[in-house]
């Protein structure tokens, strides 16, 4: 398909993509630069011992934004890289609910989940569903 005829993505889905990966970028600093304090926010009431593999969890949350930036220059088709972020977004907050459930995480943790996951559920699944209709 030529790039004259290539389907554009409505403004929305790049702006909502520009969005999450603000978040995501801010969201990942955030833990790397304070990791003590960003696990305290996710409601890790126990000191971390391994700090280096939260602040992996940082650098995998601020890369996770990179590729929403990328992915908001043309969704249509860029839409391999928001398939795992999409995932991600939906087996985070499992894990998350899970570890509340098993008492290895406070209850409080739970306050993240619509703001950092769930809120994204709906435009990238519209997102992916319009980029798979154009893609045939």
């Amino acid at each position: 398909m030529s790039t004259l005829n290539a389907p554009v993505s409505p403004r929305w889905h790049r702006l909502a993509l520009l969005v999450a990966a603000i978040q995501c970028v801010a969201w990942g600093m955030f833990i790397l630069a304070l990791p003590e304090k960003a696990a305290t926010v996710y409601g890790l009431d126990k000191p971390l011992t391994d700090l280096f593999l939260w602040k992996g969890t940082g650098l995998i949350i601020l890369l996770f934004g990179v590729g929403y930036g990328i992915a908001s220059m043309d969704p249509v088709r860029n839409w391999s890289v928001i398939v795992p972020g999409f995932i991600a977004k939906i087996l985070g907050p499992i894990g998350m609910v899970m570890s509340v459930y098993n008492g290895e995480v406070s209850s409080r943790a739970l306050i993240l989940l619509p703001i950092n996951d769930v809120i994204w559920w709906i435009p990238f699944a519209l997102i992916l569903l319009a980029a798979f209709r154009q893609r045939g």
